[in-house]
């Protein structure tokens, strides 16, 4: 029998696309995007594409394992769920009984971000059991911080609305890999009349419909916004009504910019003069404008206080006032959803340590007191994290009991004492919000779980209850939790129910008008209930209160010493058929990537006397990797750049470019700073295996 029915895409992706899951005789055979989706319109991106290899792929778990040779050789055996159930517990109990609640972490990522199973299930279990927390800020916590000392609140600009822009700005993104349906918005737009910038280190795909491009050094991006509004302020380009009405601190930063003439400018970013000022006059003269800012440069040393500078923009041209103007940041905060209830924050009283994620090597070899006990659930730390090797090597202690929960045995799950089967997307319930529209989906199970995988929900409430735990949240199902969550008293949620969600698919939240205006009546939640240029909340927490650009950590003028040795800064932005390290196992997927590839300058290139195809050791003091040389003008000099986290078992060398990423914290929320990673090139064996 053949079936097409509603799904949902469940990853790190703003465009949480509905999905037409076609089915014969209960077997997923092909993925198509949903053509009633507001946004997906009929078509899907290269990565999802390929779904069902990865749900029938030969690296999936289909029951429970335990481990039988060395940590990381991936040797298991198969056994029952009870054995492995009662193995976790009883090394939980132990744990907890020798050296404290807190000696257990979970870890978990953005393998799925569903309400259910990405966020409640996991939260709500750990809760209870006192365990240590997770600080979840490898994305985009320290770009919210910055963002929300000028605005208030992380949530931005309705992306609908990007049609009626006539300046679109894609800033540090590449929509085109990340974010494709915008794509069709931006064409929109520019049939329209729209002018659209793009601003980058790399020439990035979406260049080619660019009427701008401007290709600053990694981490000035902050300069280049102070040298905009330095024209912007001293040629009085900009709205004074606004400015008078809506701003605190003008005077303040009309001071500050003064700090940041052209020349300098031109001097930190490498964009030359003219294409500054042609840039201003673009953005003070064309609105409404619209600046979508990617996640890539907040991870950087200086990330908060980029995206905190460049947030300032909008408010001295009027943006904010218009559909289609301001600047777009994660949505989610937009979302009325009851987190400390539905995570169960009161089924642990007292608070825990709190481990910042990226900071997973160091926590397990030096944090005291120690973790002894490791579940891993939605993530591959071993390939997506940072200063990679400290991280192998806290795996592979034989002191660790590391369970993972996941769909394949990834580089993580062959550290892994336990491995527990994961259900897909395809196989279970949940409930979508995206972090790029305002809208609501519901996912349910297309096809039977395979093998004897189960849902994280299942999986934690089965725990609970072999841990002895009695609280009713533990017998809830996961329709239960969605029911709850919808249930929550909010004029934006008022008649969206389950059964409205499986009727309709996706359904937008009750926002007024065409278009959301996310600061209605130009009210910003912010202390002075302005655009706050100057931030007295800033100084009281140790910044600069006002916009400033900040030397990245590692360079010629922090580490000099360090840019001698090492002197390309190595960027690893989102590939086009991978999301993080998701479906880099996939055969399809791989062919499309072709190989592990290191894009360079050639000028870079030709001193190293390195050239395309030529295998080369990308190095420094952290870690090194094997990569295939593309050598070309697409890349600024004195950069290099790695697409996608490639598995480390599928790469040369069994180690991909994580090894050289720093676990270093930026300088807002504790963000990770992988950007910011000078490196070393060399040709190895005369440039081949």
């Amino acid at each position: 029998m053949n079936r097409e029915l509603r799904s949902v895409c469940p990853h790190d992706c703003p465009d949480t696309c509905g999905i037409i899951a076609h089915v014969k005789d209960g077997k997923l055979v092909k993925v198509k995007g949903d053509p009633g989706h507001f946004l997906t319109r009929g078509f899907l991106c290269q990565k999802v594409k390929n779904y069902p290899e990865r749900v029938y792929s030969p690296d999936r778990v289909l029951y429970p394992l335990k481990r039988i040779g060395g940590k990381g050789s991936g040797k298991f055996e198969r056994i029952s769920w009870d054995e492995a159930i009662e193995t976790i517990t009883s090394k939980f109990k132990d744990f907890i009984s020798k050296y404290g609640n807190e000696s257990i972490l979970p870890f978990s990522g953005s393998g799925t971000l569903g309400l259910v199973n990405g966020n409640v299930a996991g939260k709500r279990f750990f809760n209870r059991l006192g365990a240590s927390s997770l600080d979840r800020t490898i994305c985009s916590k320290g770009g919210r911080i910055g963002y929300k000392y000028t605005l208030g609140a992380s949530f931005g600009a309705d992306p609908l609305a990007i049609p009626q822009s006539r300046l679109i700005i894609s800033w540090g993104t590449n929509p085109y890999y990340t974010n494709i349906h915008q794509i069709p918005l931006i064409k929109e737009a520019k049939k329209n009349g729209a002018y659209y910038v793009v601003i980058n280190p790399n020439r990035v795909k979406s260049v080619e419909m660019a009427d701008l491009f401007i290709q600053p050094a990694p981490g000035s991006d902050a300069a280049l916004a102070l040298g905009v509004m330095n024209i912007i302020i001293n040629e009085s380009l900009y709205d004074e009504e606004f400015v008078n009405n809506h701003t605190e601190g003008f005077e303040a930063l009309s001071e500050r910019v003064q700090e940041y003439p052209l020349d300098r400018v031109e001097d930190i970013t490498g964009v030359d003069k003219e294409t500054i000022r042609k840039f201003a006059a673009v953005y003070a003269g064309r609105k409404p404008s619209f600046i979508y800012a990617g996640s890539g440069m907040q991870h950087h040393t200086n990330g908060g206080m980029m995206i905190r500078t460049i947030s300032c923009l909008p408010g001295l041209t009027g943006a904010w006032k218009y559909p289609g103007g301001g600047m777009f940041y994660p949505t989610s905060e937009a979302f009325p959803i009851s987190w400390d209830v539905l995570e169960g924050k009161d089924l642990c009283p007292n608070s825990s340590r709190s481990i910042n994620m990226n900071q997973l090597g160091l926590t397990l070899l030096n944090a005291e007191p120690g973790v002894y006990g490791l579940y891993v659930y939605n993530s591959n730390p071993a390939a997506v994290l940072f200063n990679q090797r400290k991280v192998i090597e806290g795996l592979k202690r034989e002191d660790l009991f590391t369970v993972v929960h996941e769909q394949l045995l990834t580089d993580t799950a062959r550290y892994a004492d336990i491995v527990l089967p994961a259900t897909t997307e395809f196989e279970h319930t949940d409930l979508h919000h995206s972090y790029f529209h305002l809208s609501l989906q519901l996912n349910e199970p297309v096809i039977e779980p395979l093998g004897e995988s189960r849902p994280n929900i299942d999986t934690f409430n089965i725990l609970a209850k072999s841990m002895g735990f009695q609280d009713n949240c533990f017998d809830e199902t996961a329709i239960d939790i969605i029911i709850r969550a919808l249930g929550i008293d909010s004029w934006y949620l008022r008649g969206i129910t389950l059964e409205r969600l499986r009727n309709e698919g996706a359904v937008r939240l009750n926002v007024p008008g065409e278009f959301h205006m996310p600061y209605k009546g130009l009210k910003f939640p912010t202390p002075s209930g302005k655009i706050e240029f100057y931030s007295e909340k800033m100084k009281l927490d140790g910044y600069d209160p006002l916009p400033a650009h900040i030397s990245i950590g590692e360079g010629p003028l922090t580490s000099p010493d360090l840019y001698k040795k090492h002197p390309i800064y190595l960027l690893t932005p989102s590939a086009k058929s991978f999301l993080n390290s998701n479906f880099a196992n996939i055969p399809n997927s791989r062919t499309e990537e072709k190989r592990p590839t290191l894009e360079m300058n050639a000028i870079d290139a030709n001193k190293r006397n390195i050239k395309t195809g030529d295998l080369v050791r990308v190095f420094n003091e952290r870690g090194e990797c094997t990569l295939w040389a593309s050598v070309g003008d697409d890349v600024k000099e004195g950069v290099a750049v790695n697409k996608g986290i490639w598995w480390n078992r599928l790469s040369p060398g069994n180690s991909n470019s994580n090894q050289t990423t720093p676990d270093r914290l930026a300088d807002m929320g504790g963000g990770s700073t992988y950007n910011t990673n000078l490196v070393q090139i060399e040709r190895v064996n005369n440039g081949k295996i």
